[in-house]
């Protein structure tokens, strides 16, 4: 593989919405259901099995409806799942980036199910040259291990791979195994930053 610089995207949050916001708080208010324990649920250690690929899809979501005590959890999932959308502004810049011959590749924290429903409704992975899920990987930001495997999977050297994430502490393993990165602020911030980089978008 080329080893000039690859540009590594984080998707919820860079190049999707934060759909996990989004989503947190239509299914408290729609299901009356406390915020904290729906990003339990969703992201937090509830979830940790299921974003990493260890355990069944179907399992999760029958073990959250009892947590949860909800009837329609199929409603819930479909919430969940509809409430990511790609950023034009991320499209356009992903899209530049590849018509200049740069590689672009994704590191995310995302389940099997909802992958494949939103690559389903957007095609989006073949917009990347290659990547990474934490259900792939076995584990999810920010430990170390989601990105060494990356790396190693890819043939990577850490040196010639620049991160982009909208969470510190998602940068700080990066920082350690080498890579430079950007914390992204905004779509307008980080088109700034790349062409500081010599990026010419």
């Amino acid at each position: 593989m080329e080893q000039n610089n690859i540009l590594v995207f984080d998707l919820s949050g860079v190049f999707f919405n934060d759909g996990l916001e989004k989503a947190i708080s239509y299914i408290s208010n729609k299901y009356k259901l406390e915020p904290k324990n729906v990003e339990y649920v969703l992201n937090g250690s509830f979830a940790e099995e299921y974003r990493t690929g260890l355990i069944k899809v179907e399992d999760f979501w029958d073990s959250a409806k009892e947590y949860l005590k909800v009837e329609n959890i199929e409603d819930i999932k479909k919430i969940f799942f509809g409430s990511y959308y790609p950023q034009k502004q991320s499209l356009e810049l992903i899209k530049k980036l590849r018509d200049i011959n740069v590689k672009v590749a994704y590191l995310s924290d995302s389940p099997k199910d909802r992958v494949e429903y939103l690559n389903n409704k957007y095609n989006f992975i073949s917009l990347f040259d290659f990547g990474i899920f934490s259900y792939e990987a076995h584990s999810r930001k920010p430990d170390i291990n989601i990105y060494k495997k990356f790396t190693e999977r890819f043939k990577l050297d850490p040196k010639k791979v620049i991160y982009i994430d909208d969470r510190e502490k998602n940068l700080i393993p990066a920082k350690q195994l080498g890579m430079k990165t950007i914390l992204y602020k905004s779509i307008t911030q980080l088109q700034e930053e790349l062409k500081n980089l010599g990026y010419e978008i």
